[in-house]
């Protein structure tokens, strides 16, 4: 069974990068452009991991964390954050927010790939 990986990140180029990475590695890549819409396809599409971008419009990445984790649906899947950001306190916030892992952009290929496979179970 192929491994469901949702992107979300307000950044059209990250999306398309992140899928052209990992389609090839056989994983099913669902994208969102909001932490709403990644919300809500995490409610229904049950992903096996979720890559989260901290800095977007309206929700941020960590309050859609901290929003996935309450939920009983989602609350196991582990998310890993994308950030520009090298500060302490973000990601602080982030683990507390129930991350598992993080990956700073702009990242390489080999470290998403590293980082999707250590949560996942091929």
């Amino acid at each position: 069974m192929t491994a469901k990986i949702l992107v979300v990140d307000d950044e059209p180029d990250i999306l398309a990068l992140a899928k052209r990475i990992l389609e090839p590695e056989d994983y099913h890549i669902i994208t969102a452009s909001s932490a709403m819409e990644g919300l809500q396809k995490a409610e229904t599409e049950t992903p096996n991991l979720i890559l989260l971008d901290i800095r977007m419009l309206k929700t941020d990445g960590i309050e859609a964390c901290r929003i996935l984790k309450k939920q009983p649906k989602t609350k196991s899947i582990p998310v890993v954050m994308f950030t520009a950001l090298t500060q302490m306190k973000e990601m602080n916030a982030a683990k507390e927010a129930g991350c598992s892992g993080y990956l700073i952009k702009p990242f390489m290929p080999e470290s998403l790939r590293s980082e999707v496979k250590k949560h996942i179970k091929k």
